[in-house]
């Protein structure tokens, strides 16, 4: 079984568990207290869409990595950097290919699934009045900047200190991938914005975690897990945004006009759960002859 992803040293359970409930606690406090701040004493109500909202939900992962270095440094004894990867760097290639692969699929999907409603008569996308192009070209930097800290955060908790951590403990599939991803996928519910499909976006938001898991063995550094995390939050966030929520309408060029709760956005989520899957498959069997990493068991 290949080894190259997992540590030199294995850590206790209760460490690695107590690890994860301080960084989430960081996160949920911080989060709470710079949201009640910011209500009280800026007027931002965090229920509208607006750019104020967006930044402070991207920023507010930034305790994430700053606790999660500290918790490694302190509990386990190693750098930040150890959880990239046996390297200890990220793979900036990887990043770049998956990045760019990725982009062009969610544009093609989209461009497809523009053509289907438009030729039913009901445009899917509205321009956003409240985003002119200029004032969008003039934060694009700053905004993948802290998108890139919102990803970052995100995998180097669940695909770096997670994954990394319970598999060097070599745990079985369902305690290193599965688990994790099933609470990345928690993390995603939302029953107030989507009903129903709320279910399906958890689904396929552990789907996706999977998919991701399984990737990061594969290529031994979570850099390609990134790269695919930036691109489809960078197109929701930037260029087309779910109107009918406060994060997604706050940055982006186009808004989606599918109601977050209709039969439309659910059939949407399951065929998007197919087609991550499909792709996920192709890439696995041409690259390395199998869907899940042999050495993950």
């Amino acid at each position: 079984m290949s080894t190259q992803y997992q540590m030199d040293q294995t850590f206790a359970m209760w460490r690695i568990l107590v690890g994860a409930l301080i960084i989430i606690a960081i996160y949920v406090l911080g989060l709470f207290s710079v949201g009640l701040f910011l209500n009280g004493t800026a007027g931002i109500d965090f229920n509208q869409g607006s750019q104020s909202t967006l930044i402070v939900f991207l920023v507010s992962f930034i305790p994430v990595w700053l606790t999660t270095g500290a918790v490694t440094r302190v509990l386990f004894g190693f750098s930040l950097p150890q959880l990239y990867g046996r390297s200890g760097k990220i793979q900036w290639l990887d990043f770049r290919v998956a990045f760019l692969y990725v982009f062009v699929c969610v544009l093609a999907l989209e461009l497809l699934v523009f053509v289907a409603i438009w030729m039913m008569g009901a445009p899917p996308y509205m321009r956003n009045a409240a985003v002119p192009i200029t004032d969008w070209l003039t934060y694009l930097l700053p905004f993948l900047i802290f998108v890139f800290i919102q990803i970052g955060a995100e995998e180097l908790f669940f695909r770096g200190y997670l994954l990394r951590l319970i598999y060097s403990h070599k745990a079985s599939l369902l305690w290193a991938v599965y688990v994790p991803s099933f609470l990345f996928g928690l993390a995603h519910l939302d029953p107030i914005t989507y009903g129903v499909n709320s279910v399906l976006y958890v689904l396929n938001t552990t789907v996706t975690g999977v998919i991701l898991c399984f990737i990061t063995l594969w290529r031994g550094n979570i850099a390609m897990a990134m790269g695919i995390h930036f691109a489809v939050n960078t197109f929701a966030i930037l260029i087309i945004g779910q109107g009918d929520t406060p994060i997604g309408s706050g940055a982006a060029l186009w808004l989606s006009n599918i109601a977050p709760k209709s039969v439309t956005m659910g059939a949407s989520m399951v065929v998007i759960t197919v087609v991550e899957i499909v792709l996920y498959s192709i890439w696995a069997r041409r690259g390395y002859g199998a869907l899940i990493p042999s050495e993950a068991r």
